[in-house]
Parts: C-alpha cells; structure tokens; sequence
C-alpha cells in the first residue's frame, strides 16, 4: 500500500500588514530622531553664535584697554625722560600762573 502523508498544520497566511507596519514605524522614528537632532543642532548653532559674539567684545576691550596703557606708558615714559635729560618735572598746581 501507498503511504499518504497529511500535513496537520493548517494553511497559514501571514498578513500583508506586517511589513507596511514595521516600515511605517522605521519612518516615523526616523522622523522623531531628526526633529531631537535638529533641535540639538540649532541650540548649539545659537550657543556658538553667541560665543562667538562675546569674544569679539573681549577682543575689542582688549585692544581697547591696550591702547589706553600704550597711551599711560608713553606718557610716563615721556615724564620720566624729561626729568633724567633735562631736569624737567611737571609743575605743582600752586606755581602754575594763568594769564588771561
């Protein structure tokens, strides 16, 4: 006799939703981790513009400030000069005389 052999396993159709489903999920993670790297992106653009902006006016006061000691020391130099070569030192402001 013939052998018959009969699957006790019934027919079973996976449904077509499955990967629609796991692809609609792939976007939409993908659409939520680019907002958060957006977000991150422009907090630090912000972050960096602002330092920036703050070592600008650093670098302006220095230059500032430099200008001003170069002025003080030229001026002291000057003095100290004039005392050593020529005897010179600045008047007192009783011996200044106005004259109109």
């Amino acid at each position: 006799m013939g052998k018959i052999c009969v699957s006790a396993r019934k027919n079973v159709r996976h449904t077509d939703f499955q990967p629609i489903v796991l692809i609609i999920a792939c976007i939409g993670l993908f659409v939520v981790l680019s907002f958060f790297l957006r977000a991150q992106y422009n907090g630090l653009h912000d972050e960096w513009i602002e330092n920036l902006r703050k070592e600008r006016e650093v670098a302006e006061m220095n230059s500032k400030l430099k200008m001003e000691l170069s002025v003080i020391t030229r001026a002291r130099y000057i003095a100290l000069k004039a005392n050593e070569r020529l005897g010179l030192k600045k008047p007192k402001e009783e011996e200044i005389l106005v004259l109109r």
